[in-house]
């Protein structure tokens, strides 16, 4: 939900930056989760279902065994801030991402190479087609992955195949990042839930 719908009084504020939109969060209760989309705070569902954590941790565990074998500098992480520099009013809260070990930033990382989003009540098609398009900016950003929480279904974003998206939806459908050493089926990314 937007804070512009919850707080009547932000209807007519100015698009939030970061400095902005941290300063919101220092006013905001400690369980509550928001990101910043095109200049707007939107809040998290919270907590994240028990499946979408399963799908989140599934794919951050692939891919740190991936990473600590062909990409030690590299390593995935859940829940984490990003930042987009060419987008100041953009600082989503990625379910998982791939950073350099040693991440750059205090809040938000300031360098990544790929975003995984998994699709939630809050995390809406529209919400995730303006992220998807974001993430994409960054020269460093090589895919972007969609995992859909209802059924299995993983959208595959890759900068080699010019942001055109591929869905795998059989569960012995094979995605492979060969820039991370990675290679999986669907029925791994959705594996310990009721989907597998």
């Amino acid at each position: 939900m937007s804070a512009i719908e919850m707080l009547p009084s932000m209807r007519d504020a100015p698009p939030m930056d970061e400095a902005r939109f941290l300063k919101f969060l220092e006013a905001r209760s400690d369980d509550e989760r928001w990101e910043l989309i095109d200049g707007e705070p939107i809040q998290m569902m919270h907590p994240p279902s028990l499946k979408h954590q399963r799908i989140g941790s599934n794919l951050e565990r692939l891919l740190n065994d991936a990473l600590d074998e062909s990409r030690p500098d590299l390593d995935a992480m859940r829940e984490i801030g990003l930042a987009v520099p060419a987008h100041p009013g953009f600082r989503p809260q990625v379910d998982v991402a791939i950073v350099d070990r040693i991440p750059t930033g205090v809040y938000f990382a300031e360098r990544f190479y790929l975003a995984g989003e998994v699709l939630s009540d809050t995390n809406t098609r529209d919400y995730i087609s303006t992220k998807r398009l974001r993430y994409a900016d960054p020269p460093d950003c090589l895919h972007i992955l969609i995992l859909s929480q209802t059924d299995m279904a993983v959208e595959v974003w890759s900068r080699t195949n010019d942001w055109q998206g591929r869905v795998f939806r059989s569960p012995e459908d094979r995605i492979e990042l060969p820039e991370f050493g990675f290679a999986c089926t669907v029925r791994d990314l959705y594996a310990r839930t009721d989907l597998a």
